[in-house]
């Protein structure tokens, strides 16, 4: 599961890669710097000593023509050009001592001063030293000693230095080609991570927040447009999750708002109009109960008797209706007064017992022998509770059983009614949707009146506490009613 972060988090993210992103193409590119620097520096010494190898080297040959200026043409300014060359090849060996590095390059050096020691000490014994007398001798010491004591000996090590320096120049060469094929990819690298970063932060701009943010405005168009309902998809970053959710949230607390409001112009509503029409209905059939009660005589025919009884239990019914109807309507104002509320409800039992033993269903009691005190209006409970426990037993069959329990859960008494009958039955309104049974509806009791239920729901708000039914799974229905430990 991805974990979604915050505009400011991913911010701070991106920033931190571009940021990465420079600093790893400063460091490519100075590195790359550094070693080409390094490498055009290794190149320029070894050049340089090659250079002062091959002028060595003419010098030393110049130094061999002095010396055979002094001794076969007797010059005398060949002694100081002798002594002047022999100072030029000692800087040189001076200066390549000085930029000979690695044990190799050192050993070059060595055996190259080495062999010209060698032979500017046989030079020099002639040069300064007494002149033999035969020519043949002087031939014989140019052409065999000298040759075959020296110049093939500083040749060879002229030869080992020359090769060991073609050879670093050939390394040298191919660390520069490298270097030259391998830095612009190196330096490559970086911009298109620069490229992928950029199409991933549009990527993510367009998913996590401009479509998000598109869509939100679509949703809060069609909420301020009276579509209550509707409802954002919580999508995108964080904050524009958490404005999504503040949305629904304020949404569904207008939805409930505006429904509470209806409920209560409704409730207005009938509450101003019922008074009227229990008025206009009460005069007229408080008439015709007393005219059919007067007529009623002993003398009458059966049929005519039974008609005149209909008339008068159909004028006690709707007087009942009117009678609920306006009771549930009106506010009620509670009288607050401690009782012993298992008390009440034992009373409240017996007095309901005969009903019970009329249609042989039987009423189990679960009430705790001591006080149960609160604070509750003992009137508006008990007649609450009373169409709760008709209710319970008209829904039973003959036979069954009824179970009336009282209970302290943490802060709160619970009353539950349990009954044996087909569990709830839910009515339909017009537009499809069922009906909560604490409405107000049509009843399905021959003389119900339909406000016995939403009657003790009131009666229960008016307690700060609540009805709610539930289904048993063995069949039935539970009525739990509860109010505050006062």
């Amino acid at each position: 599961m991805s974990v979604q972060l915050s505009l400011r988090d991913l911010t701070l993210r991106y920033s931190t890669v571009y940021l990465a992103l420079v600093v790893m193409t400063a460091i490519l590119g100075s590195g790359a710097v550094w070693l080409w620097q390094e490498a055009s520096s290794e190149s320029l010494r070894v050049n340089g000593m090659v250079q002062v190898v091959e002028t060595m080297r003419g010098n030393l040959y110049r130094q061999m023509k002095e010396l055979f200026d002094t001794t076969f043409l007797d010059d005398p300014k060949a002694q100081t050009q002798y002594i002047l060359y022999s100072g030029f090849i000692q800087d040189d060996l001076q200066r390549l001592a000085e930029r000979a590095q690695g044990p190799e390059e050192q050993a070059a050096v060595k055996e190259l001063k080495r062999t010209y020691h060698e032979i500017h000490s046989r030079t020099e014994a002639i040069v300064f030293g007494p002149i033999p007398p035969e020519g043949r001798v002087l031939q014989r010491i140019f052409d065999t000693d000298l040759e075959a004591g020296g110049l093939q000996a500083y040749e060879a090590a002229f030869r080992q230095v020359d090769q060991l320096f073609l050879l670093q120049q050939e390394r040298l060469q191919r660390k520069l080609s490298r270097l030259a094929y391998y830095t612009p990819l190196l330096l490559v690298i970086p911009m298109f991570a620069a490229c992928a970063l950029l199409v991933l932060t549009r990527r993510f701009l367009k998913q996590d927040v401009v479509r998000p943010f598109s869509e939100l405005q679509k949703g809060t168009r069609v909420i301020a447009g009276g579509d209550l309902g509707h409802r954002l998809n919580v999508e995108g970053a964080t904050e524009l999750m958490a404005l999504s959710q503040a949305i629904n949230q304020m949404a569904e607390e207008l939805q409930l708002s505006r429904a509470a409001l209806l409920k209560t112009e409704r409730q207005a509503t009938l509450g101003a109009l019922v008074p009227v029409v229990a008025h206009n209905i009460r005069n007229p059939l408080a008439s015709i109960r007393a005219t059919a009660q007067v007529l009623d005589d002993e003398g009458l025919h059966p049929d005519i008797r039974e008609g005149l009884q209909g008339i008068i239990a159909s004028a006690d019914r709707l007087e009942r209706w009117t009678a609920s109807l306006l009771s549930y309507l009106h506010p009620l104002e509670a009288r607050w007064s401690e009782a012993n509320l298992a008390e009440v409800i034992e009373g409240l039992l017996d007095l309901v017992q005969h009903p019970f033993n009329v249609r042989g269903v039987t009423l189990q009691r679960d009430i705790p022998n001591q006080k149960i005190m609160a604070r509750f209006d003992q009137d508006l409970l008990e007649q609450a509770l009373h169409g709760l426990i008709v209710n319970a037993l008209e829904a039973t069959p003959d036979g069954g059983e009824v179970i009336v329990t009282l209970s302290q859960k943490d802060q709160r008494l619970e009353v539950s009614i349990f009954d044996q009958g087909l569990g709830l039955q839910w009515t339909v309104s017009s537009s499809g949707v069922p009906r909560d049974p604490v409405v107000p509806g049509r009843t399905t009791k021959r003389t119900g009146t339909g406000l016995g239920i939403p009657f003790a729901l009131k009666v229960s708000e008016v307690h700060d506490g609540g009805l709610r039914y539930v289904s048993r799974l063995e069949g039935g229905t539970q009525a739990l009613f509860w109010i505050p430990l006062r």
